[in-house]
């Protein structure tokens, strides 16, 4: 597609924050049943993806954001074998959860076919060829639709969604996560994206009270996404028991499982990320979502 010398890709991120993107090619403008869908070859950060104006991924900054909301659930099982991917239509979650070698079985289901085709054809860094992996059967269905069928079948079950509004809405609300917590192993964990602590803290406190009101335990953590809202990103973990493993628990499984070479995630990293800044415990704790007792 033609390209001018002023051509960027702009996310409008608040009203009065917007991050831009230089474009060298624009590979696809498409608008699917769902929603509206880009590619794009950026100057700076290689190729982008984005849905409906918002950055779903570049090539830069993409492990970043995949490591974190995979690794922290998948390492703080014994040996995860079953995993439902709820989302993550460009294949970089189901990649970081292949990396686990006691896999055995990943169901990845994505609403948007059309987003599944693109990135199995424009993004080939970032899926590396997990489509046609054995362990993998793609799903084409809506999440919250789709999860109500299974029973104690998972061992972890990993929402890669969109920001909690619009289509993605159901995927946050307690009704489907109650269906994740049947369909999850007694030891089974839930992990998610919560959106920016920074400028959406509403969103995180309502995924946040809605975790709360199904799970016995939820623990809340951060990473860095550059090209996402604030930088500051939030994920959650859920589920009946969650492993509280130390640094050098942490250290084997990543040896063992040979997750020495990830770009983000470290056993260190892992630790750091669920200490949270006080703004973000008194965001929580105002809006009548934590206690000042709760350990998060």
């Amino acid at each position: 597609m033609a390209v001018s010398e002023d051509d960027f890709f702009t996310e409008q991120q608040t009203d009065g924050v917007h991050l831009s993107l230089k474009v060298r090619k624009w590979l696809l403008r498409q608008k699917t049943a769902y929603q509206e869908l880009i590619v794009a070859e950026t100057s700076e950060l290689g190729r982008l993806l984005a849905l409906d104006g918002k950055v779903m991924l570049t090539e830069a900054d993409e492990a970043f954001y995949h490591e974190m909301l995979v690794h922290p659930a998948l390492i703080s099982l014994d040996e995860p074998k079953t995993v439902a991917v709820i989302g993550g239509g460009d294949g970089g979650t189901v990649r970081e959860v292949l990396r686990h070698p006691s896999v055995q079985k990943v169901f990845w289901v994505e609403i948007d076919e059309a987003v599944l085709s693109a990135c199995r054809e424009l993004l080939p860094s970032v899926h590396c060829g997990v489509f046609d992996d054995k362990k993998v059967q793609i799903v084409v269905a809506a999440g919250e639709k789709w999860m109500p069928n299974f029973s104690w079948e998972f061992d972890a079950i990993i929402v890669d969604s969109t920001d909690p509004i619009g289509v993605a809405l159901p995927l946050f609300e307690p009704s489907f996560f109650n269906s994740c917590k049947r369909a999850l192993k007694p030891n089974g964990i839930l992990a998610l994206q919560c959106g920016t602590p920074f400028y959406f803290q509403n969103e995180l406190k309502m995924v946040w009270r809605n975790l709360r009101q199904v799970f016995e335990q939820v623990r809340l953590y951060l990473g860095f996404v550059p090209t996402y809202p604030s930088g500051l990103w939030a994920y959650a973990m859920a589920g009946s028991f969650l492993p509280d493993l130390d640094l050098a628990e942490l250290q084997r499984r990543q040896k063992e499982r040979g997750l020495v070479k990830c770009r983000y995630y470290s056993p260190e990293v892992h630790i750091a990320s669920f200490a949270l800044p006080p703004f973000v415990q008194d965001g929580l704790c105002r809006a009548g979502a934590l206690s000042p007792a709760d350990e998060i």
